[in-house]
């Protein structure tokens, strides 16, 4: 991996947005942590500034998967375990990158950026999206 990334910044579209206001502002929070992290990438900043980024992280773990979960259980999605399951793979490969952040692991703000990206554009883009139009036609806005 590099040490540099594209230093353009991911910019809100309407096409992520899904018209329930809690997960479209989570998701835009995500979106700024992987700017944020871009820029400490690309300052050689990572070691600064790594715990911020896994402070944030863990607010999202604690109150968008846990909202997201509870809206998702009420409507009765016939996918919610599968979802929780997905959830709770995310949540340990963070857990591990907090070990490789002690154990000093190279380039690690870059690998946490790849992961976080592709969970953006596989979780986010697709999984909650899918979700979410069962939760719209279940009555949630």
């Amino acid at each position: 991996m590099g040490n540099k990334i594209n230093n353009e910044p991911f910019v809100w579209k309407d096409e992520y947005n899904v018209d329930i206001n809690i997960i479209d502002n989570q998701h835009k929070k995500f979106l700024d942590i992987l700017n944020e992290l871009k820029i400490i990438i690309n300052n050689n900043s990572c070691k600064e500034h790594v715990s911020n980024i896994f402070f944030q992280i863990a607010y999202l773990i604690d109150h968008y998967f846990i909202k997201e979960e509870i809206y998702f259980k009420d409507c009765k999605y016939p996918n919610l375990e599968q979802h929780k399951k997905s959830h709770n793979i995310f949540i340990d490969r963070i857990i591990q990158f907090q070990k490789d952040v002690e154990a000093k692991k190279p380039d690690l703000c870059v690998e946490i950026y790849y992961f976080l990206e592709d969970w953006f554009d596989e979780h986010i883009l697709k999984y909650d999206k899918e979700a979410v139009e069962y939760l719209k036609k279940s009555g949630v806005n």
